[in-house]
C-alpha cells in the first residue's frame, strides 16, 4: 500500500494561514494597531519564512515581519503607519 502526501492539501493549509494572518493585520489596522502575534503552524510543512514572505507579496509590503520577528513559536507583524 502506497501513502502519499497529498501536496494541494499543503497549499490549501498554507493559503488558509496567509487568509487569516491578512485578516488579522486587518482587524488590527482598523482598530490602530501596529503589531500583532501569530503561531507558527506546527506539523503542517509551513516554515514560517514562507509565512512571512507570502504575507508581505499579497499586502504589498504593507504588512510585513521585521528584523528578529520570530520567537519562541510566534511570528510578530507589523503593519505599516502612515
Amino acid at each position: 500500500m502506497k501513502i502519499i502526501v497529498n501536496s494541494k492539501q499543503e497549499k490549501i493549509n498554507f493559503n488558509n494561514h496567509l487568509n487569516a494572518i491578512i485578516e488579522m493585520a486587518k482587524n488590527k489596522a482598523s482598530l490602530g494597531i501596529s503589531s500583532f502575534y501569530y503561531p507558527i503552524p506546527i506539523g503542517q510543512n509551513i516554515h514560517a519564512l514562507h509565512l512571512i514572505d507570502g504575507v508581505e507579496n499579497r499586502t504589498e509590503n504593507t504588512v510585513y515581519g521585521g528584523y528578529k520577528c520570530i520567537k519562541n513559536g510566534m511570528i510578530r507583524f507589523s503593519i505599516q503607519t502612515n
